[in-house]
């Protein structure tokens, strides 16, 4: 999902360390190791596995995950990623150090051997409306805080919402979940603001995918809503990965990062979305 992010990085790295310099007080340090990581599966789920970055010294590092999984990319040392489906998986990790020169990666790849089957009950069900066919709507919810901006997860720093204060547009978007086959269709009548443009209504046409629902996967633990790259549920310039704060009959509250016009994750920043159930 984060191929040219990590390609620009790459890149970024290479050009320094190989910039031609020719100051004799500046000593380029050695090129870095392979990282070494652990990756071990959940011994209650086969479908989620834990990876770990056992290499020290490192003050970059980001891990990339094939298409399929809870997350596209990570920097955390070690992080919980959810495959909802068989398959075999390439997870890399790329990493600079202090005092070095360059980057280096090391990959391997695990092997899912099951599907994952989640049972219509608790959070998905809620989510999902019991998992009926048509499946469950929300909607932003007109309470003040429906949408909050911070520089950190949790924080309203930057901009709290007043009550009734988003526009007509806004109030009229539908966010829908369908639990057969994990369905994601975002209703928005045809109209949505664009914070790239003057946050001004324009047409657009959201863009269809699947859902993947991961249990756990959040970075306390919270449960997560991975949407298709390029897909959202709030606003534009929110990225694809939903940790769920709150979810009851009537109400879902949702954290997302920054994401840029591309649908990838930016930083700082940190939104956190309102809805109540239509």
């Amino acid at each position: 999902m984060m191929k040219k992010v990590y390609f620009i990085f790459l890149w970024a790295l290479v050009v320094m360390s190989c910039n031609p310099q020719s100051d004799k007080d500046i000593t380029l340090g050695p090129l870095p190791q392979s990282p070494e990581f652990s990756v071990e599966f959940l011994p209650t789920d086969s479908n989620k596995i834990v990876v770990t970055d056992l290499s020290s010294g490192n003050f970059i590092r980001l891990w990339t995950f094939s298409e399929g999984s809870s997350k596209g990319t990570s920097n955390l040392v070690s992080d919980t990623i959810f495959f909802p489906k068989k398959g075999d998986y390439t997870i890399t990790l790329y990493i600079s150090q202090t005092g070095g020169n360059g980057t280096a990666s090391n990959s391997k790849i695990v092997h899912i051997s099951k599907d994952a089957s989640l049972p219509c009950s608790g959070p998905i069900s809620l989510l999902t409306g019991n998992c009926s066919t048509g499946g469950k709507c929300w909607k932003f919810s007109t309470e003040a805080g429906a949408i909050t901006v911070g520089e950190t997860y949790g924080a309203s720093n930057w901009y709290k919402s007043p009550a009734n204060g988003l526009v007509a547009s806004q109030y009229d978007d539908r966010y829908c979940f369908v639990f057969d086959g994990f369905k994601f269709d975002y209703q928005n009548q045809g109209f949505t603001v664009n914070p790239f443009s003057g946050y001004v209504d324009e047409p657009y046409t959201p863009v269809p995918g699947p859902f993947i629902f991961s249990p756990g996967t959040g970075p306390n633990g919270e449960d997560q809503i991975i949407l298709t790259k390029g897909q959202f549920m709030g606003t534009r310039d929110s990225y694809s990965e939903l940790n769920i704060i709150k979810l009851t009959e009537t109400e879902l509250w949702v954290r997302a990062q920054f994401a840029d016009k591309n649908g990838e994750k930016v930083t700082p920043g940190w939104f956190e979305f309102k809805y109540v159930a239509e």
